[in-house]
């Protein structure tokens, strides 16, 4: 069975990614809404992977044919 397409804007993601970075290394972040950020982090971050892993497959398929 073929996986779905992530349906995801990279480069948004990862502009987004940078900017949650950017906010904890700018101090000390309020707890609550550091949470909120990591959590967010998280979901990107395995987001972008998927994604990658998904160009890395085609550029196989490429490849191969």
């Amino acid at each position: 069975m073929a996986k779905k397409k992530l349906d995801i804007d990279f480069a948004k993601s990862f502009k987004e990614l940078e900017d949650i970075a950017s906010w904890f290394e700018e101090g000390e972040p309020d707890l609550d809404e550091g949470m909120k950020r990591y959590e967010r982090a998280s979901e990107l971050a395995k987001g972008l992977k998927a994604k990658l892993d998904e160009a890395e497959n085609r550029i196989k398929e490429i490849k191969n044919s």
